[in-house]
């Protein structure tokens, strides 16, 4: 990391529009279920995304020590001082580079995080998803079970008036 560049964390996931992308409308499962592997394969790229980030991140911080504890070494050389490997340590540790970098690494881990987590609602939805539809099935066979039954005792009632007509005729035309 130089002197002039910090690096800029980026936050994938919109944490409002996880909400509504993870949201399940009842009345409407065909899109849900139509929309859920697409849903699915983006978030997974923002996971991806998010996870390059933090081995990117770990690069800076490794190069960023490194370059930090060069200086100190140096500066310490050209001041005549004597230096050990844990004072050093320890100035490296504190150095505002150091830390900074060392933050934005736990900014992409926290990002990195709910990246994976978008993930796994989206893999929750698609359970959900699932029962949801296997309820509806269920419930539209016993809405068919009883039209049919309905449409049966209909017929059958005409049948008993068709039936009754006939012996009405018969017994009016033997009288």
């Amino acid at each position: 990391m130089s002197d002039d560049k910090k690096f800029k964390v980026r936050n994938y996931i919109d944490s409002a529009q996880l909400k509504a992308d993870s949201a399940i409308n009842k009345l409407d499962l065909s899109s849900a279920m139509m929309d859920q592997a697409s849903r699915l394969v983006e978030y997974g790229e923002l996971h991806a995304k998010a996870a390059r980030q933090v081995d990117d991140v770990e690069i800076i911080l490794e190069n960023t020590i490194a370059a930090v504890a060069r200086r100190l070494r140096d500066e310490a050389a050209n001041n005549g001082e004597k230096v050990t490997e844990t004072k050093l340590d320890q100035a490296v540790t504190r150095h505002p580079k150091v830390i900074a970098a060392k933050k934005a690494l736990n900014e992409a881990k926290q990002i990195e995080a709910v990246a994976k987590i978008a993930v796994e609602a989206f893999k929750h939805r698609r359970d959900m998803l699932v029962q949801l539809g296997a309820y509806e099935r269920k419930e539209m066979e016993g809405e068919i079970a009883v039209r049919v039954r309905e449409s049966r005792e209909q017929r059958l009632e005409g049948s008993k008036d068709a039936v009754l007509a006939i012996r009405r005729a018969a017994a009016e035309s033997q009288q």
